[in-house]
């Protein structure tokens, strides 16, 4: 179900899919939406994803202000002030996400604020172009079982983003200075190497930086060195990748019925002791793994701890 709200400088449009509220502005300048105080504590809980139809705007949020044009993809943070101001004839789309949903710790969303897929860039962003308009032109069309997963797809495409700009975050430079480039290098191959085999075998209980380091022929010692430049630990990288297809599976809405458990979810992702697994899970993403079904899935019922 839709509405039409006729705001001042603007016609809004709004409606829910699944768990996101989507709306579509369109009007004439001078036209400024957000938030220019700090918001309410439900507003806090979101985090609101939107791309630009028609029409190009200045995105205003903790001092940066970054321009965004149609074909570009804008996040901002909810808790904070925020004002993306129109400087002509615009439409655009923006939905809010709640946080729990997304499933991203606190260091991926900081690395989503902003704008994204400027003209000549590829990557997720331009993915989420169509996909937003597609949301917000057809999502009162969409019966609720669709709808639920074409918001999870919103979702997913998000915290691809954050993975894309995570993985294209450079090294810490105090590495890069004592380090001689041949061995950067080398260090960097190694890492690839590794990141590749450790996706390969998530579900393998052996896997642990002893046994990584004897099936790359390498000491245990130079492995961590390669992490280290990373910019984490080898045991950490593991661990989230872990909890990144774990919180992928049990986002589905069939992945948890009464034969399943999101401790058997654990145990296929290499998870040995459930108890550690609930704890982590609910360090990195603020829920437990029940509750992430529950808000994710769009379910009434939430799998067995």
């Amino acid at each position: 179900m839709s509405r039409t709200i006729d705001s001042t400088g603007a016609q809004v449009t709004e409606h829910r899919l699944g768990t996101l509220r989507v709306a579509t502005h369109r009007g004439s300048a001078p036209y400024v939406l957000g938030s220019p105080e700090p918001g309410d504590g439900a507003a806090s809980a979101l985090v609101g994803v939107g791309t630009q139809r028609q029409g190009e705007a200045l995105l205003s949020q903790s001092g940066a202000r970054l321009p965004c044009a149609p074909g570009e993809v804008f996040v901002v943070d909810l808790s904070r002030p925020w004002q993306l101001h129109q400087s002509g004839p615009f439409r655009l789309h923006l939905c809010l996400v709640p946080r729990a949903v997304t499933g991203l710790p606190a260091e991926d969303l900081d690395l989503l604020w902003g704008v994204h897929g400027r003209a000549g860039e590829q990557g997720v962003a331009r993915l989420l172009v169509p996909l937003l308009a597609a949301v917000a032109e057809g999502g009162p069309a969409y019966p609720r079982h669709i709808a639920h997963g074409v918001a999870g797809s919103v979702v997913n495409l998000l915290g691809t983003l954050a993975t894309e700009r995570r993985t294209a975050a450079p090294a810490p430079e105090a590495d890069a200075v004592t380090v001689r480039p041949a061995e950067q290098g080398e260090r960097a191959a190694m890492a690839r190497r590794v990141r590749h085999f450790v996706n390969e075998n998530l579900a393998d209980r052996r896997l642990s930086p002893e046994y990584i380091a004897a099936r790359h022929r390498v000491s245990v010692r130079y492995l961590h060195k390669v992490f280290t430049g990373e910019g984490t630990t080898l045991s950490r990288w593991i661990r989230r990748r872990r909890l990144e297809e774990c919180r992928r599976e049990l986002a589905r809405p069939d992945a948890a019925g009464p034969a399943s458990s999101s401790a058997a979810v654990a145990r296929r992702w290499g998870f040995v002791n459930t108890a550690h697994f609930r704890r982590c899970f609910r360090d990195a993403y603020g829920v437990s793994p029940s509750e992430w079904h529950r808000v994710r899935a769009g379910t009434g019922t939430a799998p067995a701890d």
